[in-house]
């Protein structure tokens, strides 16, 4: 967890100044080298520091990769960002090749290999164009849109809807001078932006809450009657599930009200288990048990899935990186308090549950405290407001969706 507070901070302070790809692409690196360095580690030592880039590579990524999608989509489809992907089939996965390769130094080297892949595709991947156009630079900003339109198979857009898309972004300069000032989180907390302190301050309260339910509940699995195998199967499964209906439950809620709502039921479930395990005896009733701690999981999915599109929506570009980077720092943090109020649970099963409900209710409340993002126009840049006209996004927009979507996302911006 000290390597996922770190990579937090680290990689999405990096994605800001040198771009969402070439940093996206460097924790995956990190990751593998931790990885392979684990799995040859001699003694506890080296094999603690191996896990710690481990960690930090892993955590990097998921913080970049939510902001790095979220910035390619128009307003309508962001929610897939925080949603898609094979988390939960990945979990599902580890189960079963633990179970055939229980030996843990091997098992290192099977789940690492798949990193060993990711530079195949490295240069298919394009650059963010926001960040792209935030930092002003034009000339890679065209080659990303006509390769985008390359792909689509669409007519590569015009030099000069670039230029206005520029010019807008950055009226004060000339396309080819604009720059943006390096920001670092120093600079993140003593800005006289007073809304983007508090959005980090509610957010990173929010993801706190959030992950202890989230961790608490998957280091919690060892308490729980049953093959070890199946449970790892089951917190797969739930997570499957619960962020693809994630995207169900944003479709038709706020992000505000879609985070506080998933979250209470999840606290219901907490509470529920907690009286289980002061009233029944858990060796007579585990199904029951279980099905609890696994719907309070799924509740927690679809939370972490709203609360990471609302803090993509809520900063601007010029610090989208580092804020998602201290949402995800909190998210370590709780993870460390999760994992410590599940050891207790060794000794009285219920403290766990009734100390994950009582933090999960005071997070949920700071979702309140949020501006909505849901249909709102992305900021570009701090103290800049929402643009509604001509935007990178837009464009990309008209190159992506099909000839009856696009006057739909023609007056709707990222």
């Amino acid at each position: 967890m000290a390597g996922m507070l770190f990579g937090n901070l680290y990689a999405t302070q990096t994605s800001d100044w040198y771009g969402r790809k070439y940093s996206t692409f460097s924790t995956i690196l990190v990751c593998a080298l931790g990885s392979a360095v684990a799995a040859v580690a001699p003694n506890p030592y080296i094999y603690a520091v191996a896990r710690f880039f481990c960690g930090a590579g892993f955590s990097g990524y998921l913080s970049i990769s939510a902001i790095y999608t979220i910035e390619f989509m128009p307003t309508k489809w962001r929610m897939l960002c925080g949603a898609v992907g094979p988390f939960g089939e990945a979990t599902m996965s580890l189960a079963l090749i633990a179970y055939y390769i229980p030996t843990w130094r091997y098992l290192t080297w099977a789940t690492m290999t798949p990193l060993l892949l990711t530079p195949l595709i490295f240069p298919f991947v394009p650059e963010s164009p926001r960040w792209l156009l935030q930092k002003g630079k034009t000339d890679d900003l065209v080659k990303v849109l006509t390769y985008i339109a390359k792909i689509n198979k669409c007519p590569p857009i015009e030099l000069e809807t670039i230029e206005k898309i520029v010019a807008k972004a950055n009226p004060t300069r000339k396309p080819t001078d604009v720059k943006e000032p390096r920001l670092n989180f120093f600079d993140f907390a003593k800005s006289k932006n007073k809304e983007i302190r508090m959005k980090a301050i509610c957010l990173m309260a929010i993801f706190f809450a959030f992950s202890i339910i989230y961790f608490g509940l998957s280091f919690n699995i060892k308490n729980m009657n049953g093959n070890l195998y199946w449970n790892l199967v089951f917190l797969g499964f739930v997570d499957s599930v619960g962020f693809k209906m994630a995207i169900f439950v944003m479709g038709r809620l706020s992000r505000r009200l879609a985070v506080f709502l998933s979250m209470t039921i999840g606290v219901f479930f907490l509470v529920v288990l907690a009286i289980f395990q002061l009233t029944l005896d858990v060796s007579e009733f585990s199904t029951l048990f279980l099905v609890a701690a696994l719907l309070g999981k799924f509740s927690s999915a679809i939370t972490r899935s709203a609360a990471r599109a609302l803090a993509g929506e809520s900063f601007p570009t010029s610090v989208r990186a580092m804020g998602s980077g201290l949402c995800g720092a909190s998210t370590a943090f709780g993870g460390v308090v999760g994992a410590q109020l599940a050891y207790f649970g060794t000794k009285n099963p219920s403290i766990p549950f009734f100390a994950f409900a009582i933090i999960g209710i005071f997070g949920s409340l700071f979702s309140f405290l949020m501006t909505e993002t849901k249909g709102q126009a992305l900021q570009e840049t701090v103290g800049r407001k929402r643009s509604r006209t001509l935007s990178v996004i837009s464009t990309i927009s008209n190159l992506v969706l099909p000839n009856n979507s696009k006057q739909e996302t023609s007056n709707t911006q990222l």
